[in-house]
């Protein structure tokens, strides 16, 4: 029987996590977009708390990773959960462990009185698309995402 569990990440295991990302971002081919290194990792995880960071582990030995950080809704006058990150290597996919990490952020959710657990998904994930509305989660397609990234905000900081 395989035993699956789910640690609060180490300082001394940032490297781990490190190496967990760029293998997730080569499995989105989003490689080019990795600018994370160990002292903002530490900074935003260690230092400011800003957010929480789990390996995901099957005996012992870590095959993913989960990054979450909390939310706030006017409309809920609530926090919740945003899941930044889940990622399993692929041999260790469809075991169930996913579901377990959902579980594990829905207990989070039901301690704290959270009300919310939101994520992204990229359109062309069919495998995560079918997990997660098998979790009956609801997809949220009023929405548009936008972003500005440092050099925009540079810019717009900058301009008088």
């Amino acid at each position: 029987m395989q035993n699956f569990a789910i640690q609060v990440l180490k300082e001394q295991e940032l490297d781990i996590l490190i190496e967990l990302i760029k293998e997730f971002a080569l499995h989105e081919i989003m490689q080019d977009k990795i600018k994370c290194n160990k002292e903002n990792l530490y900074h935003s995880i260690f230092k400011t708390k800003v957010a929480k960071a789990f390996l995901l582990k099957e005996n012992n030995k870590t095959i993913g990773y989960m990054i979450y950080f909390y939310t706030f809704s006017s409309f809920l006058g609530a926090n919740g959960i945003y899941l930044e990150d889940i990622y399993l290597k692929k041999e260790y996919r469809n075991k169930g462990y996913g579901k377990q990490v959902f579980k594990f952020l829905a207990d989070i959710c039901q301690k704290e009185n959270l009300q919310r657990l939101e994520w992204l998904c990229l359109n062309d994930n069919k495998e995560g698309i079918k997990f997660y509305e098998n979790l009956s989660s609801i997809h949220l397609n009023q929405w548009r995402i936008y972003r500005l990234n440092k050099d925009q905000l540079n810019k717009l900081s900058n301009n008088d």
